[in-house]
């Protein structure tokens, strides 16, 4: 696991409050030193999202919709027998469109046939055969990869790593500040854990895959990023 630490923001502080409705001063509030401090946790996914197109063009379209619709079972047949009845596959989106000629100066343009478009969406943990499903699905019919994402099953513990990165990078900050200002760090008096999100896929563009493609298509998972950002309060000694 790599770890990557990002900016932080700092801030310092010391002030006191009044009480005008009580007409009496308040103790003075203990000044603090404020850091931000944010890291990235880069892990290997084992978890792949995989959108696969389907563009068919007919001079009607009923036959571009019939056409479409028998690549689409094929796409979902193979896909089933590749990865067995579990198998996390299903229809994303479909579009059905006329397609027109370019008008010209002065006239009108004409429908030249109509364009219907289709997207199966696979969720899968077997990584290494991201490849083998690429080409099963081109063979089946698949014209279009629009899509290759990869995430986790579970962030949790790259989280805490990045957790335990942010705030060790936001006391060594606060250290160096106090160490510049030559005064004591005291107790922490808090410390807040910024929600960063979800995890952040690594997802390749989109890309137009012939039919003809060559076996074993080679997919390189890279990693994925988790993210974690914290704001500490240190009491500065007296």
């Amino acid at each position: 696991m790599r770890r990557m630490i990002l900016a932080s923001i700092i801030a310092i502080a010391g002030a006191s409050s009044q009480s005008a409705a009580a007409a009496s001063v308040e103790s003075p509030i203990a000044p603090y030193i404020e850091v931000a401090a944010e890291a990235e946790a880069k892990v290997k996914p084992d978890l792949a999202f995989l959108d696969f197109g389907v563009v068919t063009r007919a001079e009607t379209a009923a036959a571009a919709a019939r056409e479409n619709a028998s690549r689409m079972d094929a796409i979902l047949s193979s896909m089933r027998s590749a990865l067995g009845p579990n198998a996390q596959i299903g229809t994303g989106t479909y579009n059905l469109r006329a397609e027109y000629s370019p008008s010209r100066e002065g006239g009108e343009a004409r429908v030249i046939g109509y364009v219907a478009s289709n997207v199966v969406r696979l969720e899968t943990t077997e990584l290494p055969r991201l490849g083998e499903l690429i080409d099963v699905a081109i063979k089946a019919g698949a014209n279009q990869v629009q899509r290759i994402a990869f995430g986790l099953r579970d962030s949790a513990t790259p989280r805490r790593d990045a957790l335990r990165d942010a705030v060790s990078k936001a006391r060594n900050e606060a250290e160096v500040i106090a160490a510049a200002l030559k005064v004591s760090l005291g107790p922490v008096q808090s410390v807040t854990d910024h929600d960063m999100g979800p995890v952040r896929p690594f997802a390749q563009d989109a890309v137009l895959m012939r039919a003809q493609a060559a076996p074993a298509t080679p997919i390189e998972p890279g990693t994925v990023s988790v993210r974690a950002r914290v704001l500490l309060r240190m009491q500065i000694a007296r």
